[in-house]
């Protein structure tokens, strides 16, 4: 198994415009993708513009094909621009 973690450093005051459109990204990706197994969308409890995902992909090629879906590419052109700082961890899933 596959995972990635991406922490987000929103654009200051874009909170509650990027979330729905994140949460949108995260139920897509799981209802959509039968390779996407997870998809949680996490707030830093201590900066509104600190958003972390957890993602679990069965495998990096299912991670690929996630990137290449309309849900993706909707997020990318409506909440990317929100985003000052992107870092995204490629994780190996050694327990489940």
């Amino acid at each position: 198994m596959f995972a990635v973690v991406v922490t987000f450093k929103l654009k200051p005051g874009s909170a509650q415009a990027f979330n729905p459109i994140m949460i949108e990204n995260a139920e897509a990706s799981v209802r959509d993708e039968p390779g996407c197994h997870q998809f949680q969308v996490l707030h830093d409890q201590s900066d509104a513009e600190t958003i972390v995902l957890y993602e679990v992909y069965a495998d990096e090629n299912a991670f690929n094909t996630h990137l290449e879906t309309p849900h993706y590419a909707a997020f990318g052109r409506d909440g990317k621009p929100m985003i000052d700082e992107i870092n995204i961890q490629r994780l190996t899933v050694l327990k489940t």
